[in-house]
């Protein structure tokens, strides 16, 4: 009796993890608040996508609220310092002068800053995401002002360890796949588009992270539609649920089978 069950917990478990076939995709709009055009333009942009406002610009607010009203997912875009010093600098990015009450603090401040946020991920940071000591305390400081809270590493250098310090801290975390508009010229970001699909037809998913240049918003208001007839978009919290179901899912189905009784 034991092996019939188990075969039907196992189909019910796959059913679950794998109700929709299609690879997914998640979209972050990153650097709003500056421009309330360009931000309500990106918000009217059909699907379940992720939306990464600047704390303290002239119209995060208001687009913190209307994206809010829409029932799009709103992360605050946490400044951190760039390792380039010719890119302006946030007048509140967290910096490497600060110490671990000065960054808990600075922290908490800009997370009161934006509401109804379901996660953070880093505005720039290519200098201070490369170090534990100063990713840490950051992360801990996310972690006590809200535990329900995710990090998206946005992998501004490849040496970050943004994602490893988050998940050490218990912070739900995952880390982007693309960057659409790296250079935002129509060319190259109708190029990073398609990686960006590749590369979720060969991981599952991938996440990607644009900007809202008139460029790229052209772009995505020509492909999303027809895009999504082959792929499933999902905002960043629900794509961190999914993938973790499914590797709870595999690795429990890995476990029952490997104890399954043999029949000789």
């Amino acid at each position: 009796m034991l092996r019939p069950c188990l075969t039907l917990l196992l189909s019910a478990l796959a059913c679950n993890t794998s109700a929709d076939q299609r690879p997914v995709l998640s979209l972050v709009i990153d650097d709003l608040g500056y421009s309330l055009e360009h931000g309500m333009a990106a918000i009217a942009l059909d699907g379940d996508h992720t939306y990464a406002i600047l704390p303290g610009a002239s119209y995060s607010q208001k687009l913190a609220l209307h994206a809010h009203h829409l029932n799009k997912e709103v992360i605050l875009h946490l400044p951190m310092q760039s390792i380039s010093s010719s890119v302006p600098r946030e007048p509140s990015a967290l910096n490497e002068s600060m110490d671990e009450d000065q960054l808990t603090a600075n922290v908490h401040s800009l997370l009161a800053k934006i509401p109804f946020i379901r996660g953070v991920n880093n505005h720039m940071g290519s200098h201070l995401t490369e170090f534990d000591f100063f990713m840490r305390p950051v992360m801990d400081s996310i972690r006590g002002y809200d535990p329900k809270l995710y990090f998206l590493d946005s992998r501004t250098s490849p040496r970050s360890v943004a994602f490893a310090q988050a998940q050490d801290a218990g912070l739900r975390s995952i880390t982007r796949d693309i960057f659409l508009d790296h250079e935002s010229n129509t060319a190259s970001i109708r190029l990073q588009y398609d990686i960006w699909l590749a590369k979720a037809r060969e991981q599952g998913s991938a996440i990607a992270i644009g900007h809202p240049y008139p460029a790229t918003l052209e772009i995505l208001r020509e492909n999303l539609a027809e895009t999504n007839l082959r792929f499933n978009f999902m905002r960043v919290s629900r794509l961190i649920d999914e993938r973790r179901e499914r590797n709870f899912a595999q690795t429990w189905q890995g476990q029952a089978l490997a104890r399954q009784p043999r029949i000789q």
